[in-house]
């Protein structure tokens, strides 16, 4: 049921169309949001805007192809959404680009490929985001991140394992930087989570996942969806620079 939580606020998430991104964009359009969904897939993006209309019939989401690759999209993206919206208040950088080789075996050309959208453009993207939310008055960055750094999870991931490290780094500079004008950044960290690409296509390590967390079950789109709407909500109005660990207790101990 639509409330008024993000009302009159716009919010852009990137890789909106499916999974996570997708889970977000229905949750804060629940809250209200003026949701922008990105996604670079054209398909996949109006999957993501069937989804947010059908959560709230009088939404009418906004949809942008966006390629985390190219620079160039995130300032036609930014700038056509504050012409016609008005101030972004909440940027979530959810897109990661992910192909896993052999740690010693792996193309270079790929990695540094890899390294660039995942590192390079979302300092861009997020210091873009931020930049307007400090002209604005203030506004909320998440970053969704994962559990690889702390596991290990690059023997077959490298670029991505290293470039989810650098996002923390990142995320910890932005909440220094904009927290004297209002503008908040957070992290949320995340394991095995059904609904998305990862899972679909791993069908037969779904009960395998879920037997090693306490919890005892995998996280859902929606467990994500729930945490990143908490960070970019008035709820967490004091919280900045923080990493927020929704792995159902993996992490326990570690």
């Amino acid at each position: 049921m639509p409330n008024d939580e993000f009302a009159g606020q716009v919010a852009l998430i990137t890789g909106a169309g499916a999974g996570i991104g997708c889970a977000t964009a229905v949750r804060l359009a629940e809250g209200g949001a003026r949701v922008v969904l990105t996604d670079k897939h054209a398909g996949r993006l109006e999957e993501g805007v069937a989804a947010v209309a059908a959560c709230d019939p009088e939404h009418e989401p906004v949809s942008h192809l966006l390629d985390i690759e190219k620079r160039e999209d995130f300032d036609r993206v930014f700038d056509d959404v504050e012409k016609t919206l008005g101030p972004l208040r909440i940027f979530v950088w959810n897109t990661a680009l992910n192909v896993q080789q052999p740690i010693f075996e792996y193309d270079p050309e790929l990695f540094d490929r890899i390294a660039y959208a995942n590192i390079n453009n979302c300092w861009y993207a997020c210091a873009s985001a931020g930049r307007r939310m400090k002209a604005a008055g203030g506004g909320s960055i998440v970053l969704v991140g994962s559990v690889a750094p702390e596991l290990g999870a690059t023997e077959r991931e490298a670029p991505y394992g290293m470039a989810k490290g650098a996002s923390r780094a990142l995320m910890y500079g932005l909440a220094r930087a904009g927290g004297p004008d209002g503008v908040r950044c957070n992290e949320v960290i995340m394991g095995f989570v059904e609904g998305t690409r990862f899972a679909d296509s791993r069908p037969d390590r779904v009960a395998e996942f879920a037997a090693d967390t306490p919890l005892g079950r995998n996280a859902t789109t929606r467990d994500i969806a729930e945490a990143i709407a908490f960070l970019s909500s008035d709820r967490a109005g004091f919280v900045t620079g923080e990493v927020m660990n929704v792995t159902g207790g993996l992490l326990a101990g570690l």
